[in-house]
């Protein structure tokens, strides 16, 4: 591609820099807003949503264009526990229109991933704004084991 192509298509994007994740630009239509915020973040507001690094992954990079050195993995709670959006209070949009993301924590060992079903990020697939919710749900945690104890980290996650 010629660099004047290059720099024009560049320019339809977020331009971002990070000595943790390197320089990458992100179209428009890849950026989520949280306004408020993430829970302890009020200043991490804007973020991109990368494609997983394998097709079959259920996991993804979440990283924020305020901060560029914030980054998350997340991943699907429905690919890993069905039925989790059932947890999700109603949403006036309609929950065709919702997407729902949990922070993933992922330890040396990739078996002892926890992930927290209890706050997950809600977008509103139409309007990409989206905000973090704190479920009234005692049976959700903050660490939930991704991979049962006998589990191979290669199969799917735990049952809610």
């Amino acid at each position: 591609m010629a660099e004047p192509a290059r720099k024009a298509l560049e320019s339809d994007g977020v331009r971002v820099a990070s000595k943790r994740f390197g320089e990458y630009v992100v179209p428009p239509e890849r950026v989520l807003t949280f306004r408020e915020g993430l829970i302890g973040m009020p200043d991490a507001q804007r973020f991109a949503l990368m494609e997983p690094s394998r097709p079959d992954s259920p996991f993804r990079q979440l990283l924020c264009l305020d901060l560029p050195e914030l980054g998350f993995v997340v991943c699907d709670p429905e690919q890993l526990w069905p039925g989790y959006a059932a947890c999700l209070p109603p949403y006036e949009g309609g929950r065709e229109n919702l997407v729902a993301m949990v922070l993933v924590t992922v330890p040396t060992n990739p078996k002892d991933m926890t992930a927290n079903l209890l706050a997950p990020l809600v977008v509103d697939v139409r309007t990409r704004a989206g905000r973090q919710l704190v479920l009234d749900a005692g049976r959700l945690s903050t660490r939930h084991p991704v991979f049962p104890p006998d589990e191979d980290v290669s199969g799917g996650g735990a049952a809610v």
